[in-house]
């Protein structure tokens, strides 16, 4: 994901030894760079940057603790400017982790690798269920669902499985297993662009940053 994909594009440059410019997907979402969610987030993944502009001005309500909502069982509507606020922290938030993550500094680098694909397959689901809650209660769940976390899941589906091969490879320090599921990586579709128009215009800017840094 450029963004939640980026890095998974430095990597296959990397381990390709070329400069392509074919963009991986991943959703949800890669990152193995500073440029792509089943675990709480951390307490020090918390956002520190300031809240989107699409967020209601001057407003001081606090992001959501979802323990007590699921996607399934809606608590009750959310007004939209409510639901930006939300939804910019709850992306702020992954984006916080995504950059915390190790950036592999060549193709023989398999524990820096194995660290930011692990770290990615817990972020990138975790950014759909926090996501969903809020969407659930959102007026415009239907467009949210189509255009935004239905296109999410269906791109962490395919970039799932080769994920996994990628990080066995790296875990077993094999540079052609590496580099043969470098190369798969990189055939994974990829809507982040479609994804990142939607959402800025949305008003989800710090969500589209996600998909289009």
């Amino acid at each position: 994901m450029t963004g939640l994909r980026t890095g998974t594009l430095a990597l296959v440059v990397l381990l390709a030894g070329c400069g392509g410019q074919s963009r991986p997907a991943g959703p949800a979402g890669a990152s193995l760079s500073s440029a792509l969610l089943s675990s709480a987030l951390p307490t020090s993944a918390s956002p520190t940057g300031p809240t989107s502009s699409a967020a209601a001005p001057g407003s001081s309500r606090p992001a959501p603790g979802f323990a007590s909502t699921s996607a399934g069982s809606p608590r009750d509507v959310i007004s939209k400017p409510d639901f930006l606020i939300d939804a910019n922290a709850v992306c702020s938030a992954a984006d916080a982790r995504r950059r915390a993550l190790p950036e592999p500094t060549g193709p023989t680098d398999y524990a820096a690798i194995v660290a930011n694909l692990t770290g990615l397959l817990r972020i990138r689901p975790d950014l759909v269920s926090r996501a969903e809650a809020l969407v659930v209660r959102a007026g415009e769940r239907a467009e949210l669902e189509r255009r935004w976390l239905d296109v999410e899941r269906a791109d962490f589906a395919a970039f799932e499985p080769v994920a996994r091969r990628l990080i066995e490879a790296a875990r077993a320090s094999d540079p052609d297993r590496t580099a043969a599921a470098s190369a798969d990586l990189s055939a994974v579709p990829d809507h982040d662009p479609a994804m990142a128009a939607y959402l800025t215009g949305f008003g989800l800017a710090d969500c589209a940053k996600l998909y289009a840094d």
